[in-house]
This record gives C-alpha cells, sequence and structure tokens, in this order.
C-alpha cells in the first residue's frame, strides 16, 4: 500500500526530542566517526554533577533511555543520557559499523558468516579496547567539559552485542564505571571468551580496588523460537535449501532457529553469569541483580531493561 503524506498539514518537520542534541565525533583512537546523542534533564544539575547514563547502539537505544529518563526527571531525579551511534540512518549499516567496536579480538574461523554478505574479515571485528578508550579518553572528558558530571556515578548500558562489550568492560574495567547494564548479553561469542577475565575481575572485586553495581537481564523466552519466524530466516531458507518444497521451509526454519538458540543459550549463560558474579565477595558497595523478563523475547526485552536499568540506576 502506498504512502500519501502530502495529505497530512503543511509545516511538517523532524520529530524532535526535547532537551536533546546530537553531533558527530572522530575518534583519533579507533579512527571512526560516532553520532553522539545527548539528553540533558531541565532545571539546574544537581550539586555533585548529573548521574551519567551511557549506552551503546545509540541511534536504537537512545530515544527509549531518554523518554524513560525523563519520565524518572519527573519524580526527582534524573540522569545525563548519552547514545553512541554512527552516522547513519541505514538499518543495515548500523548493524554492520557497530560489530567492530562491540566484539573482543576472535580468530577468523569463529567469526560469522551472514547470508547475502562476503565473507568476514578480521578488520571488521575485535575493537572492543580501542572503543573502551574511545569512551574513557575522549568522550567523557569531551562531556566533563561541557556538563557537570558526577564522576562516581556513571553507568554503561549495553543490549545484546553492546551487552557483550559492557561485560568485557565490566570483567576488564570493573573501576571504570559504578553502574553497568548488560541487557541480553551475547556471551556465546567465541565460545564464551568474555567470561575467561572472571578472574582477574574477582581479583581486583575481592580486593576491595574496584565495587561495581551490576544488572543483568534476558527475555524469558529469548532460548524460544519466536511466532511468527523472521522473514530473513526464510529466505535464508529458501536461499540455502532451494529444493526444500515450499510447504515444508516453514518447519525447516524453525529447526534452524531452535538450533541457533539453544546454540547461544541467552537465558542460560545469563544466569549462570549472574550467579558467577554474585559469588565474588567484595566491598558493601559491590552489588549484582539480575533480572528475568516474563514473556519477553530478544526484541522486547530491550525496552524492559532501559527501564529496569533507570530504576537501578537512579533509585536502588
Amino acid at each position: 500500500m502506498n504512502t500519501n503524506e502530502d495529505a497530512l498539514p503543511s509545516g511538517r518537520g523532524p520529530a524532535v526530542l526535547p532537551g536533546s542534541t546530537q553531533f558527530d565525533l572522530a575518534s583519533r583512537i579507533t579512527g571512526r566517526t560516532y553520532r553522539i546523542f545527548i539528553s540533558r534533564p531541565p532545571g539546574a544539575a544537581p550539586a555533585k554533577g548529573y548521574p551519567l547514563f551511557m549506552a551503546t547502539d545509540g541511534n536504537m537505544v537512545f530515544p527509549i533511555a531518554a523518554a524513560v529518563n525523563a519520565t524518572f526527571g519527573m519524580a526527582g531525579k534524573a540522569a545525563l543520557v548519552v547514545g553512541v551511534g554512527y552516522p547513519s540512518d541505514a538499518p543495515m549499516e548500523l548493524m554492520s559499523l557497530r560489530t567492530r567496536d562491540l566484539t573482543p579480538p576472535t580468530p577468523l574461523e569463529r567469526l560469522p558468516q551472514r547470508p547475502h554478505l562476503p565473507p568476514p574479515k578480521l578488520e571488521d571485528y575485535g575493537g572492543d579496547e580501542e572503543f573502551f578508550r574511545f569512551l574513557t579518553e575522549e568522550l567523557t572528558p569531551l562531556l566533563a567539559e561541557a556538563y557537570p558530571i558526577d564522576d562516581a556515578d556513571r553507568t554503561l548500558y549495553g543490549h545484546s552485542w553492546g551487552a557483550l562489550f559492557t561485560v568485557g568492560v565490566l570483567l576488564k574495567h570493573p573501576e571504570s564505571f559504578r553502574h553497568f547494564v548488560a541487557s541480553s548479553p551475547s556471551i556465546w561469542w567465541n565460545k564464551c571468551a568474555v567470561l575467561n577475565h572472571l578472574t582477574s575481575f574477582r581479583a581486583k572485586v575481592q580486593g576491595r580496588s574496584a565495587s561495581p553495581r551490576v544488572l543483568l537481564t534476558v527475555g524469558a523466552a529469548e532460548e524460544s523460537v519466536p511466532k511468527p519466524i523472521p522473514q530473513v530466516i526464510l529466505d535464508q531458507v529458501t536461499e540455502r535449501a532451494a529444493w526444500i518444497p515450499p510447504l515444508f521451509r516453514g518447519l525447516v526454519a524453525q529447526w534452524f532457529v531452535g538450533k541457533m538458540l539453544r546454540e547461544y543459550r541467552m537465558v542460560g549463560n545469563a544466569r549462570r553469569l549472574a550467579a558467577r558474579l554474585r559469588d565474588v565477595r567484595g566491598g558493601e558497595d559491590y552489588r549484582v541483580r539480575f533480572r528475568e523478563f516474563a514473556g519477553e523475547d530478544h526484541i522486547t526485552s530491550l525496552p524492559a531493561s532501559v527501564g529496569r536499568a533507570f530504576d537501578f540506576v537512579l533509585r536502588s
């Protein structure tokens, strides 16, 4: 069905999030350019400065986070929300750009081959440490010049691969943020190699050199085959197994998705990580919470986790 926006009133323009701004920032560390989205609460800044809520995948997460933060502001406390994304409005390009920043170094043979795309290249992955340095050495000091920020109250939020990155920062640099919120973390990446940093993390927390506050969330339905099967999966089955009669392609797609979800173990991995983090004996400020959202899948758990994140950061 065709659209006819000319039927709408004249004077139309882009939708605007009140109190928000954006700009593009080139990084000398990563050699890439990022689109930075910022939402500042109205009114005077708190005496200690704003809590800082920094989210990866800013193009997608920022509008949700800014809206949720505004509702918390009405209740008396809000954060300076910063989304870190890319200068593009094309969904597929955004998905491609994020792979380098949000993943750790990975052997070539363990990189996924995606349908309709060229073979993966090492240079398109494995830049998580450089991205971490961009956030902490370039972006955060710039923000501190522009806004009063409470340096002792900073949060890193990520969903999916963004949560893999967040877990990696938590385990390698637990002193870098006060709060770490990992929503549906892709712990499965590279055979769960991110968990190799648990030993050094435990030593830092037990030695009281770091006392992070951690929130892990996951949708309870993230290991269940979605209904209906996403069209992109059906297209892959058609491309790879054109010999299968169309009547049975849906069944094959269900089997394929089920196998993939069993390998990813999104729920089980999140539960196990939460348990292992809780076993660490840290200082009185060290805290680990786990939330499993009934009925939510990998997509719907994103907005659910944002609301829970602000509750954890601003009210607990």
